[in-house]
């Protein structure tokens, strides 16, 4: 059963004004009020790629992000897609690209700023962005065992992979039929200084239903939020 915060930002997801065909719709919002900050829409895959576009409850958009990849699989299907995000408010822009059997991640905090820009090798990296997605399907049953994950994780804004680890925990309000999972910074002496995400999946479908952490969008002024995602599916 929804939360009422889960079905309020339901209900508001017709005012953020993308009216187009959608495989996901995010509605994300405020942990404490309720109030919904964006809609993210993740467009149907063409040629392995996947176009996800953010707007606000006003229905402007504020930002894109484009997920490809060069081999047969769709790229939301590849723990590590190759990634393009751009947000139209601060003009931030972020980047991972294969480039010659590296992984080249640029990062600029705005249209103004130069960019910043760090090679690093095809083995350093597990997962980038949305491809976290693919990493938990693809290692579902160790999730289910109990096992604990450590993963890098690419990150443009550091120019470096981070090293987090994702295991199973208990959900929320002992609720059945969903496989909820924390992620955190592997380093010990790291886990004080930085929040941790929460994950909710359907154990029958293996789809991400929920999401509590740092999203990728900046807010207004350009600083981190977190946030509350609650995923559909068409």
């Amino acid at each position: 059963m929804l939360s009422l915060f889960a079905a309020a930002a339901l209900g508001a997801a017709a005012h953020c004004g993308y009216e187009g065909e959608t495989q996901v719709t995010g509605l994300a919002r405020d942990p404490r009020s309720g109030a919904l900050m964006y809609c993210e829409y993740f467009l149907p895959t063409e040629n392995q790629s996947t176009r996800v576009l953010y707007y606000s409850p006003q229905g402007f958009r504020i930002a894109e992000k484009i997920l490809f990849t060069g081999e047969t699989e769709p790229a939301r299907n590849s723990p590590r897609p190759e990634v393009l995000q751009r947000d139209y408010r601060l003009g931030e822009e972020r980047e991972v690209r294969n480039r010659d059997g590296q992984w080249q991640m640029r990062y600029r905090a705005s249209a103004a700023a130069d960019w910043e820009s760090a090679l690093v090798g095809q083995t350093t990296i597990d997962v980038i962005d949305a491809g976290f997605d693919a990493f938990v399907r693809k290692n579902w049953e160790s999730l289910l065992a109990g096992d604990r994950l450590e993963f890098n994780f690419a990150s443009p804004i550091h120019g470096r992979a981070i090293a987090l680890r994702a295991r199973k925990v208990n959900c929320r309000g002992n609720e059945t039929g969903k496989v909820c999972l924390r992620v955190d910074l592997a380093q010990p002496l790291l886990r004080f200084f930085a929040g941790d995400l929460y994950l909710e999946y359907s154990a029958d479908s293996r789809r991400l239903q929920f999401f509590e952490g740092v999203v990728n969008l900046l807010d207004e002024q350009g600083q981190n939020q977190r946030l509350q995602i609650d995923y559909r599916y068409d």
